[in-house]
């Protein structure tokens, strides 16, 4: 299933998502989820989920302080239903 993505900010920041529509398809995103990407890089699966939801919730983790910057700047105007984390995902019991 194809789904409806912002092409033009993947352009933008010189990055597309790798296996996109699969991992959507797979997450079956509900409005009002939370949900975690483990490995952020320059969050453009974690966008396209955020475009999906509607008052849920995305944490973002990345050990990569540059990644962290990108993503802040890119997920903005979703503000408090954005957490990123600098830190690596083998740490998420932590």
């Amino acid at each position: 299933m194809a789904f409806d993505r912002n092409a033009e900010a993947d352009q933008a920041y010189g990055h597309k998502p790798v296996l996109l529509d699969e991992c959507l398809e797979a997450l079956a995103i509900r409005p009002d989820g939370v949900y975690l990407d483990g490995t952020l890089g320059r969050a453009g699966h974690s966008l396209e989920i955020l475009r999906r939801l509607k008052g849920g919730r995305l944490i973002g983790i990345d050990r990569d302080e540059t990644a962290i910057a990108a993503a802040q700047e890119r997920l903005a105007e979703y503000g408090d239903r954005v957490t990123l984390v600098h830190s690596n995902f083998d740490r998420i019991g932590d």
